[in-house]
């Protein structure tokens, strides 16, 4: 590392700083200049307890890095998950033009970086392809880990319908 990132990195934020030593899933196998820059297109949004950060049907156009805190995920007033520190949501973002499927509210101070499809985009644009094939593998294995997830929640339920005697 030149002097010059490492400078660059020492007046960066400490959450950048924390994400340049372990790059969220999202952007694994980056270059450490490529975190940097990308890290810089987000807005830093700060948001307190219960305050929803994402409504369900909202138009899909950013995805948010959770830089401090968490978050949970609610589907018809049921707890779907719940995020901390390195994960995004909407990850998405780039591909879809759908609508959101999920409500989103923090739990405690949270601190997340908001980034906007159009910008990212242009990051992207201004690279060699290889890193948006990077980029989009690692998309593919949140899908995938979120999959597994699912299906675990969802083999719990069956165990514990079938042993209800009461259905």
């Amino acid at each position: 590392m030149t002097t010059e990132n490492q400078a660059e990195k020492e007046a960066a934020p400490e959450y950048i700083r924390q994400f340049l030593k372990e790059p969220p899933l999202l952007l694994r196998n980056f270059h450490y200049e490529d975190i940097m820059e990308f890290l810089k297109l987000g807005q830093l949004e700060k948001f307190v307890q219960d305050d929803i950060i994402i409504n369900e049907e909202e138009y899909v156009n950013s995805a948010y890095l959770i830089a401090e805190g968490k978050v949970s995920i609610w589907k018809d007033n049921i707890q779907l998950a719940t995020l901390s520190k390195g994960n995004f949501l909407g990850e998405t973002f780039l591909f879809s033009k759908n609508n959101r499927m999920a409500k989103v509210v923090s739990e405690g101070d949270i601190q997340l970086l908001k980034f906007e499809r159009y910008e990212a985009l242009n990051f992207f644009r201004k690279k060699p392809e290889k890193l948006f094939n990077i980029f989009t593998r690692n998309i593919i294995e949140i899908q995938q880990k979120k999959i597994s997830n699912m299906n675990i929640q969802l083999l719990q339920l069956k165990k514990r319908l079938l042993d209800d005697t009461s259905w």
